[in-house]
């Protein structure tokens, strides 16, 4: 029987140590493909469900409305004089902090920003779509649609803030007035509003008057439901 010399020993010893190799970095290249393929699945299931979550978030809601009754005076409806008898716009300036009650007649008092808001309210309530839709300016018509026709709205709980009036004077003199306008729609028939049930949600209204009168320049209404 032969007898193996000492480099045929290194040599098989050496074989043997590049197999354990291959087999360590066989199971680290699994370990590593297995630890990108769980990294892989944990950020798709993340992904979908912050998707979900979003289409969740924008859906709409399916109110159930009132009939539509393009005839109807409201001023007729007994439940909606109650509520609004005492009472039903609020004005609130940023600069006081003060919350007061006003009036269609008198509400010129606060300023014209303030009488031309509770003049847009008024546009609401009273259904007429083509003088609403006449508060807007063009800046707001290039990426908004005027407003389909809608019936009167029985609006109460309607609050104005007066956020800030801010001097501009890039492209001309002109001041820009950020209004925070709630309200909630008694017996909401979703001609005008189809996102807001018995509840409301924030609108906040930028009003200029860039072309020498004042405009709504845009609205975006809080998201929560």
């Amino acid at each position: 029987m032969r007898k193996r010399n000492s480099a045929e020993e290194s040599r098989e010893g050496q074989i043997a140590d590049n197999k354990k190799l291959k087999k360590r970095l066989l199971i680290i290249i699994a370990s590593v493909l297995g630890v990108i393929a769980l990294l892989f699945a944990a950020s798709f299931a993340i992904d979908k469900y912050y998707d979900n979550k979003r289409d969740e978030d924008n859906a709409p809601i399916d109110y159930d409305f009132y009939p539509a009754d393009y005839d109807e005076n409201i001023y007729n409806d007994r439940e909606y004089i109650e509520k609004i008898d005492n009472g039903f716009i609020y004005y609130t300036d940023f600069s006081n902090n003060v919350t007061l009650g006003v009036e269609r007649e008198t509400a010129a008092e606060h300023g014209d920003d303030v009488a031309f808001m509770v003049d847009y309210i008024y546009s609401i309530i009273e259904g007429d779509h083509s003088k609403y839709n006449g508060f807007f300016s063009d800046a707001y018509y290039e990426s908004n649609d005027s407003h389909g026709e809608f019936t009167m709205q029985k609006l109460y709980d309607v609050n104005i803030t007066k956020e800030s009036a801010e001097p501009i004077t890039e492209d001309g003199d002109y001041t820009k007035y950020i209004f925070v306008v709630e309200y909630k729609i008694f017996k909401n028939n979703g001609t005008f509003r189809n996102d807001i049930g018995d509840g409301s949600k924030k609108q906040y209204i930028t009003v200029t008057d860039r072309t020498g009168e004042l405009e709504i320049d845009a609205i975006t209404t809080a998201k929560y439901k």
